[in-house]
């Protein structure tokens, strides 16, 4: 009973190490397929600029990968989805930079270059990068122990032991 007690604790401290990530594997995901979907149009378009989202969404993979093995391995530094967010939110300010410029049908072929496209664009480009920055603080605070999980955790560790 008590060996069965003890495998009950480890279990849920694993868990609690893993779910620590979880706004970051869910806001992973999303920018993974919006990657997929932008290489998918411009690949449409037969253009080359399909090497970066491509590129994104391996990054997206590597991020992906190194958030799974969290769950044997539990780690506070991950340096995939810190340069994954990272080039993320470099692509978003220069694809923002780019609208009124000529390189915007250079990125986005398949869009027709008007106001309401080019507002709707930025409110998409500008809600990412706001996600990306908050996924860089989180990935820091984690990194540091300073999240609020973290806390939870070492107050749940005290509880069990």
């Amino acid at each position: 009973m008590t060996e069965n007690l003890t495998m009950h604790k480890k279990i849920s401290l694993t868990n609690l190490y893993f779910n620590r990530f979880l706004v970051i594997r869910y806001t992973t995901a999303f920018f993974l397929f919006l990657n997929l979907y932008w290489a998918t149009f411009l690949i449409g378009s037969l253009s080359i600029v399909a090497i970066l989202p491509l590129a994104l969404f391996v990054l997206g993979i590597l991020t992906t990968w190194e958030q799974i093995k969290l769950y044997r391995n539990h780690c506070n530094k991950l340096p995939y989805a810190r340069l994954f967010y990272r080039t993320l939110a470099i692509v978003f300010m220069t694809l923002v930079i780019t609208f009124y410029t000529p390189l915007f049908q250079f990125f986005y072929p398949f869009l027709k270059q008007t106001q309401q496209t080019l507002h709707v664009l930025a409110i998409l480009l500008v809600v990412s990068l706001i996600i990306t920055f908050l996924m860089l603080k989180k990935l820091n605070n984690i990194q540091h122990n300073r999240d609020q999980y973290f806390k939870r955790i070492q107050t749940y560790e005290e509880f069990i032991n």
